[in-house]
């Protein structure tokens, strides 16, 4: 059966502007992107009993954390994305964000605040900024 993998490539990372109606632009400059990475928060109900059932570990999973969404751009002073960027960062501000997949197939909705964001000056390269925006409620997928 022929694959029906997605090229990454042309994916839109957009920030909103926190109107209503929320206006989302596209990112400037953005080069890899990864993320939400999920990881389920669990608990231990292991008790005196469990050893019946051959003396093993029980868990429940509780909580979702939607985690963080990472991306790389080539960091450019003026542009006005990146300018938003850094200003919710300062202002430890929750933004609404949108990942838009190539080919319109799905779009992926989460808000979050700015983490990180530290900027590389390489010698042989251009001024790159890896930003980390650490998520908070539900992520929709659409």
């Amino acid at each position: 059966m022929p694959s029906k993998a997605v090229s990454a490539y042309g994916t839109l990372l957009k920030i909103g502007d926190g109107a209503d109606p929320e206006v989302f632009t596209t990112v400037g400059e953005v080069q890899s992107i990864s993320g939400p990475s999920f990881e389920i928060q669990e608990v231990d109900v292991t008790t005196h009993g469990s050893a019946a059932a051959g003396s093993y570990m029980e868990s429940r999973p509780t909580l979702i954390d939607p985690g963080s969404v990472e991306f790389d751009i080539n960091y450019v002073p003026d542009d006005a994305t990146h300018i938003a960027i850094r200003t919710a960062a300062l202002a430890k501000t929750v933004k609404n964000w949108k990942l838009e997949l190539p080919g319109a197939v799905q779009t992926i909705s989460f808000s979050g605040y700015i983490k990180s964001m530290p900027l590389e000056f390489p010698i042989d390269d251009v001024i790159k900024q890896k930003i980390s925006v650490r998520l908070t409620g539900a992520v929709t997928f659409a």
